[in-house]
């Protein structure tokens, strides 16, 4: 009982007295199923998808207390997935003033993971990439928070999407208080070493080599308002060997040949810090290997697979001296 307490301790969000809640916040704290209908050229925006332009759309969206229609603009989001899947994510702008209208803040945006293809394939790589941003949400104080949504297209009869809901950077600069650092550059000087440590390792367990923080890639960073040191957020897991996509493979320079060979790319990394960040996985084992274990999505197979690998990875940084080999 204590593990599960613990769990949802984690996915809990607290608002300031009389704040307006925004849209995203409403239906994640429902945590009932949410069905978005997208009225707009579906056609069109699937032909097109990798121009990434905005067309008009009506959104009605069911899972809170009542039916809720309101209008934006939508397009496609991604790069991989714009080539490769048959269904790319999305992003959708909704318009302000509704949102207020309807009781909400005017935090407008929101993104979409949808599944990679139509099919039972498609749909486990979407399973297994939400299980891993849940999953971080154990490890880490700082993640994206999703929302499990199923998309109807209107002009497409009969067509449903299994989808996610991933947390847009204006709802992460409101929940921890800060800025989304709009800098295409980085370095690893100004960010928060206890966070830095935490997402390379939790790269490494999830065996995910596709980030680097110097071009921003699949990482966001959030400056506190009362801080001056960044925080990064890992998030796109579709390239890491817990999801297995077909499509994924690791970057030539990195000198492994599958997205199964795992490896550590944490930069300037010292003992102590090191053995800090194993200390706080090793604390966490339980819950997250309850978590795997009773998750009720997964296949059979799958979980087999992913709690090997965490054995494997609690295995590494159990040791003293296997942990110092990825500083090496």
């Amino acid at each position: 009982m204590r593990f599960l307490l613990a769990f949802l301790l984690l996915f809990t969000v607290f608002h300031p007295a009389g704040a307006q809640t925004s849209l995203f916040d409403a239906l994640h704290e429902r945590g009932d199923s949410v069905v978005v209908r997208i009225d707009t050229d579906w056609d069109q925006l699937m032909k097109k998808k990798t121009e990434k332009k905005y067309r008009p759309v009506t959104v009605r969206i069911t899972g809170l207390d009542t039916l809720l229609t309101i209008s934006g603009k939508i397009r496609t989001r991604g790069n991989v997935r714009l080539n490769v899947c048959s269904n790319p994510s999305l992003k959708i702008k909704l318009a302000k003033d509704e949102l207020e209208v309807a009781g909400f803040s005017r935090l407008n945006d929101l993104k979409f993971v949808l599944q990679c293809s139509n099919n039972a394939i498609g749909e486990n790589y979407l399973v297994l990439e939400k299980l891993t941003y849940d999953l971080h949400a154990i490890y880490s104080r700082h993640h994206h928070r999703v929302l499990p949504v199923t998309v109807l297209p209107e002009q497409k009869d009969g067509l449903e999407i299994r989808a996610f809901m991933l947390e847009d950077e204006e709802q992460l600069s409101e929940r921890y208080q800060g800025t989304i650092l709009e800098s295409k550059r980085a370095s690893t000087r100004g960010i928060q070493r206890r966070a830095y440590l935490n997402m390379c390792l939790f790269n490494y367990m999830i065996l995910n080599t596709d980030w680097h923080v110097f071009n921003l890639h699949n990482v966001e960073f959030v400056k506190p308002d009362e801080g001056k040191e960044l925080i990064p957020l890992p998030y796109d897991f579709d390239y890491s060997g817990f999801v297995n996509t077909s499509y994924a493979i690791p970057r030539p320079e990195l000198g492994i040949t599958s997205v199964h060979i795992p490896l550590f790319l944490g930069k300037h990394v010292t003992r102590a810090e090191i053995m800090t960040a194993a200390k706080q996985f090793l604390a966490l084992r339980p819950v997250a290997l309850a978590f795997l274990d009773n998750h009720p999505d997964i296949l059979e197979r799958d979980r087999k697979r992913l709690r090997k690998r965490l054995e494997k990875f609690y295995e590494v940084i159990g040791s003293e001296k296997k942990l110092m080999r990825l500083i090496r």
